[in-house]
């Protein structure tokens, strides 16, 4: 099983996603997390079950998605981990996270 790495701007994205819905629930936003977590270490196991993120967008990268309920996890598999790069709102245009 390869090693999980998570890129500082999903420590933010994971923070802004409690906060959000924190607003309304505590106990959901914590299950949330934890379930977004759940489908990293689903990552881990099975690194291929996301799609590659070119075939949705108009340039070519290395990074898959994975959508979960309302959000996108964007990763990129290596040799010796899953780099998870972003976790953000489905309804959010995916093409200015990399801009």
């Amino acid at each position: 099983m390869k090693k999980l790495r998570l890129n500082l701007l999903v420590v933010a994205d994971l923070k802004n996603i409690r906060d959000y819905i924190a607003e309304d629930n505590a106990e959901k936003a914590r299950e949330t997390i934890d379930k977004i977590f759940n489908v990293f270490e689903k990552l881990r196991m099975f690194p291929g079950m996301g799609t590659e993120l070119s075939k949705r967008v108009k340039f070519i990268t290395r990074y898959l998605y994975l959508a979960w309920k309302d959000y996108i996890v964007l990763y990129q598999v290596n040799e010796e981990y899953i780099e998870i790069y972003r976790v953000i709102s489905r309804y959010q245009d995916i093409t200015k996270v990399f801009e």
